[in-house]
């Protein structure tokens, strides 16, 4: 038993009754993004006692819970922003429907992202991100854990850990990032071929070796989990609106439909849309989105027991309750570009390298946009010129995994508390010096 809760068990249970009673309302907060994170600083300003109201183009619509691989992905601590990629992106770039694309003609508009990017893939800087992100993701279990407590949403967690699977041993011995993971906390069992065998059967002769961890979990049905706490929410007293933001200033939001919705806070948890926001406010910040593609199969002829990273392939596949969900990759092109699913497909043909009897037939394609910082660190704090705003976005692949801790800072710092951990890496302002 540790910080993290029991990792057999599960994450530790707050000792919080099971039922909190709601105090007294004392401001009106609002929420700009009905996603995981604008879903879980809902929760956790609601459960402090503010009146809130969610903001939501499409409240009710489906956005990453529909296509995301479910983890809270604890270990995933190393940014993206890696020593040396700088040398492996014309390779990656090469590859038409490779790890890394990016769209004919959106390279000019990547320029402010990948500048800053690429002056961050250096030692130093990896090391202070990946400690930062550590700091953020280490109360994950439990935040996730409180909001289970008092939802009763619990049951959809998958806590079987997670496997790194590797095609050659060479090339998993020499990655830094197992000595970075350990100095952290996070435990790690090195598996040969025979004790690969024994956690995944249906894997091939392709994979060689595995490194497992316990800290690690996976929502069997991530959808079922959003629409489960935005009905806790409501049973709560959170209202949701259908609102398309047009403008917002230091006091109030107002919708393209002439909506206007005055606030004593805001939190702006938008996702890949949030720098348009961000930006009226006077806080530049370079975010992007990476477009991720996945396709679940409902009859995939294989079970696997938890979810699995194809290192060198750079995919991951999870079993869910719809199915066997494979899905990774990054994709720039922008918000508006539609999706070109041959990269879905794409990846059933890796996939089908490592699982010799996987049936990629009738599956469900989906594409979606994760909000990317060029550090891979995430933006949480106030606004540079409204202290009664704060930003809640760029989590990059790990939204559903900070979400929560995210919830439960914005709520620490609209009451005036300490954070608990040094928020400064994760202001807003680091973009613009």
């Amino acid at each position: 038993m540790d910080g993290y809760g029991d990792r057999r068990n599960g994450p530790r249970q707050p000792p919080e009754p099971l039922i909190r009673p709601v105090p007294k309302m004392r401001s009106r907060a609002l929420v700009v993004g009905a996603g995981i994170v604008g879903l879980s600083c809902a929760f956790f300003l609601r459960r402090a006692g503010h009146d809130v109201t969610v903001l939501d183009r499409d409240p009710d619509g489906d956005r990453a819970s529909l296509g995301n691989a479910g983890a809270i992905a604890q270990p995933e601590v190393m940014p993206i922003a890696a020593p040396g990629i700088v040398w492996k992106v014309p390779r990656y770039l090469l590859d038409p429907l490779g790890p890394l694309s990016i769209r004919m003609g959106y390279m000019w508009r990547l320029w402010p992202y990948l500048s800053r990017f690429l002056r961050a893939a250096n030692k130093r800087q990896y090391a202070a991100s990946a400690a930062s992100m550590g700091s953020l993701l280490a109360t994950a279990f439990d935040d996730h854990g409180t909001i289970h407590q008092e939802s009763g949403l619990g049951h959809l967690l998958n806590k079987d850990g997670h496997l790194w699977v590797y095609r050659s041993p060479a090339v998993r011995d020499a990655s830094p990032d197992w000595k970075i993971r350990e100095r952290q906390g996070l435990a790690c069992t090195f598996l040969d071929r025979d004790g690969l065998a024994a956690a995944e059967p249906a894997l091939g002769p392709t994979a060689t070796c595995a490194v497992r961890t316990d800290d690690w979990a996976t929502y069997v049905d991530p959808k079922a989990y959003v629409v489960g706490l935005m009905a806790h929410l409501r049973e709560r007293g959170v209202a949701f609106k259908a609102c398309h933001v047009a403008t917002l200033d230091g006091d109030a939001v107002t919708g393209t439909g002439g909506q206007r919705y005055p606030f004593d806070h805001l939190v702006i948890a938008a996702g890949a849309w949030s720098h348009r926001l961000s930006e009226q406010l006077g806080d530049w910040c370079p975010l992007e989105t990476e477009r991720g593609y996945n396709t679940t199969l409902p009859n995939p002829g294989v079970s696997l027991n938890r979810m699995v990273t194809f290192a060198e392939d750079h995919f991951v596949a999870t079993p869910m309750s719809a199915g066997l969900r494979i899905g990774g990759a990054v994709e720039f092109a922008g918000l508006e570009a539609p999706p070109n699913f041959a990269r879905s497909k794409a990846l059933l043909r890796l996939a089908a390298q490592y699982l010799p009897d996987l049936n990629v037939g009738g599956g469900n394609e989906w594409m979606g946009h994760r909000p990317s910082t060029p550090d891979s660190l995430p933006v949480i704090g106030r606004a540079s010129r409204h202290s009664n705003i704060l930003y809640a976005f760029g989590h990059g692949h790990l939204g559903l995994t900070g979400s929560a801790t995210t919830g439960r800072l914005v709520a620490a710092l609209l009451r005036g508390e300490e954070a608990g951990l040094d928020l400064t890496p994760f202001r807003i302002g680091r973009f613009s010096s």
